[in-house]
């Protein structure tokens, strides 16, 4: 009996020995922006060499499960790998993470939509966005007596509608990259799209265009900024990080800065490493906005649109909303020995009440 009791512990110890290292082994799954590189990768040297995606997936990465499953299914993978995984202790968790959050992790509107809500676009064509009017007393709990009515304070509810808009981003590179290593040419795919996709989301949502056919309204449409404390240093950071702070109701307070206004404010006051700073490039310099992360709502479609092409003719941009195409300089990709990676996604954003979520201040002396 006592062996008897003694292989059935150690069989018990094994199995659950066998259960951490499952999930150890979860938690440090590879991340899902490695296989989507990949797999553009795998488009990208296929399109040139004139083979297939699953052939150079499986001459580059040895036939990697995750990269074939992105090429196959790129939103059914972005899906899953967004997906948390489950355990017998654990509950399921809504939400899922985004292809543009993914692609370009050091986005502001990546690290927004991590902290706010996300709303799905598959199959809809407007998103009912309900919020609570401000102008209305908010609810208070209160201890009443027993037999004693409840208080109720009326509550006051509005609703804005969130529509789906086509994002359109367009990188170019030289072919030659794709004669390099597989790990160089990952490496440099993977900064090209990270770059230029924060720049082109980042831009239009920090901006403060009214909303178009095509495109969503920047968050700053329609918000007057404060006016920025003159004389510089400490004292104007510090009067204008408190103005800003003031001028929104947040349960989640984020400045959003430049690099350089980020590192200048830290310098100033190293204390504000305990503050929430995202850092984006889609500011003008001098330029610093406070909002309310929790007010924030984001949403994609499924899976983006990828095409290749080496023989399209590029219109340089000249600074207009729409190149002239008439006096624009254009580019051969062809001529030059150049790729166009064309990246469509569903894509929209908003803030559930933009009336105390959100203030700009432009300018700033410090």
């Amino acid at each position: 009996m006592d062996r008897l009791s003694h292989i059935e512990r150690t069989l018990g110890e094994l199995k659950h020995l066998t259960i951490a290292l499952e999930r150890r082994g979860r938690k440090r799954a590879k991340a899902p922006q490695d296989a989507i590189i990949r797999a553009c990768v795998c488009r990208t040297v296929a399109y040139i060499q004139k083979s297939t995606p699953d052939q150079v997936a499986t001459r580059l990465y040895g036939g990697d499960g995750d990269v074939s499953r992105a090429l196959a299914d790129l939103g059914g993978f972005v899906s899953r790998a967004a997906a948390p995984p489950l355990t017998t202790d654990d509950l399921p968790q809504t939400g899922s993470t985004g292809i543009l959050e993914i692609l370009a992790p050091r986005s502001a509107f990546s690290a927004l939509a991590a902290r706010g809500m996300r709303v799905s676009l598959s199959g809809v064509t407007s998103v009912p966005l309900p919020s609570r009017d401000d102008a209305e007393p908010t609810m208070a709990g209160t201890f009443p007596g027993e037999g004693e009515p409840i208080p109720v304070r009326r509550l006051g509810l509005s609703s804005s509608t969130l529509k789906p808009y086509m994002a359109k981003i367009l990188t170019i590179f030289s072919a030659e990259l794709a004669k390099h290593s597989a790990a160089n040419f990952e490496a440099v795919l993977r900064a090209i799209i990270a770059e230029d996709t924060a720049a082109a989301i980042d831009t239009a949502m920090l901006s403060n265009a009214a909303a178009t056919a095509a495109s969503p309204a920047g968050l700053l449409n329609g918000v007057v900024p404060l006016p920025a404390t003159t004389g510089g240093g400490v004292a104007a950071l510090s009067r204008d990080l408190g103005a800003l702070a003031a001028a929104i109701d947040a349960d989640d307070l984020v400045f959003l800065m430049t690099p350089a206004e980020r590192i200048r404010a830290l310098t100033l006051a190293p204390g504000l490493a305990a503050a929430t700073i995202i850092e984006t490039t889609g500011l003008p310099a001098g330029s610093v906005v406070a909002i309310d992360a929790a007010a924030f709502v984001s949403g994609e479609g499924d899976a983006p649109e990828y095409d290749l092409s080496d023989k399209a003719i590029v219109v340089n941009d000249d600074g207009l909303p729409v190149p002239d195409f008439g006096t624009a300089s254009t580019v051969s990709l062809w001529q030059m020995r150049l790729l166009g990676l064309r990246m469509l996604q569903s894509v929209t954003w908003g803030l559930r009440s933009a009336a105390g979520s959100i203030a700009t201040v432009e300018s700033v002396t410090w």
